[in-house]
């Protein structure tokens, strides 16, 4: 019947039930496949990202510990994909987004876009109370921020935080930001259309006893082109060290495999009916002499040259020349 499955097919797609049963019987999530919305980068792409924005983790940490006079810890949670209407729907309430320029190093000149970050309510509250000097047991407060409090963060942002990640991606590349303004969702969505594809990084803030999240979404676009112009500097570099141990890993796994050698004495041309009265005892004349060398063929292509011979009481082909 068209489009059925043969049985060895049907065997891997049961042997594969079976392995998401397990997983799934084990508590691990399996999560869906999009294939309406593709993976836009590479594993290669997501580590460098892991590595940058873990770099920006540590040192951030370090220096809010030094500004707020309190133990600060960042840690990356997760760097996703996701459509920027479930970022903004998920950052709608209790989070202020500063809104941050950058503009990217291009031959001598640069290119700007936006990205966002997100901060809960309870993250600013404590950032504020820990500059001005206030306790641990203030960090709780629901009130509207003030113009004032809005300018601090947004100069605090300025000071510590975008060194901090132009640092983290200095080694790859000239990465500039300013800090536009401190907004809502619906200040945010004048940058970014419902359907925009963005790159997440999802961190969690610890400070003093108060554990929060923040995150970091970038246009899938400006991602894309930082990409696009580190070129040769590390992603070359890197894709060749990829690409010598593939093809090491596939020498060693041919050098396993059995390959069929042919030794052509010569060749000769007769007529079709010449073929058909052959008789055992009968004598074919060769194109070549009797001190010619040989052609060693494998897998149909001509390697070598050789000279007929015997080896410890066998025929044997002394290779005489490559090919």
């Amino acid at each position: 019947m068209p489009g059925s499955l043969s049985k060895d097919e049907q065997a891997k797609l049961e042997k594969l039930g079976y392995a998401v049963d397990m997983l799934e019987s084990d508590g691990q999530k399996i999560q869906a496949y999009n294939f309406k919305t593709p993976k836009r980068f590479t594993k290669d792409n997501m580590r460098l990202l892991n590595t940058i924005y873990d770099c920006f983790a540590k040192t951030l940490a370090n220096k809010l510990t030094g500004v707020l006079r309190t133990a600060v810890q960042v840690d990356v949670l997760s760097i996703n994909e996701k459509v920027y209407s479930q970022f903004s729907q998920e950052k709608r309430e209790n989070f202020i987004l500063p809104i941050i320029e950058t503009k990217l190093k291009e031959n001598d000149s640069y290119s700007t876009d936006h990205f966002v970050m997100a901060f809960s309510n309870k993250t600013i509250y404590a950032i504020i109370n820990k500059l001005l000097g206030g306790s641990d047991d203030e960090l709780e407060n629901n009130r509207k921020f003030t113009i004032l409090e809005l300018n601090l963060i947004k100069n605090f942002i300025i000071a510590n935080v975008n060194p901090i990640l132009e640092s983290a991606w200095s080694n790859y590349i000239d990465f500039i930001t300013n800090t536009e303004e401190i907004a809502l969702i619906p200040e945010v969505n004048k940058y970014f259309v419902s359907d925009t594809q963005t790159l997440c990084i999802e961190f969690e803030m610890i400070i003093g006893d108060l554990a929060q999240k923040f995150s970091i979404c970038m246009p899938i676009e400006l991602v894309e082109n930082i990409f696009r112009n580190l070129g040769n500097r590390f992603m070359g570099l890197e894709d060749s060290e990829k690409i010598n141990q593939r093809k090491s890993l596939m020498l060693e796994h041919v050098k396993e495999s059995e390959v069929e050698i042919d030794v052509v004495l010569g060749k000769t041309e007769l007529e079709f009916a010449d073929i058909l009265s052959l008789h055992a005892g009968d004598v074919m004349m060769l194109d070549s002499f009797t001190d010619s060398s040989v052609k060693v063929i494998i897998k149909g292509k001509e390697w070598f040259l050789g000279k007929v011979g015997v080896y410890r009481g066998r025929k044997s082909v002394k290779l005489t020349e490559t090919l």
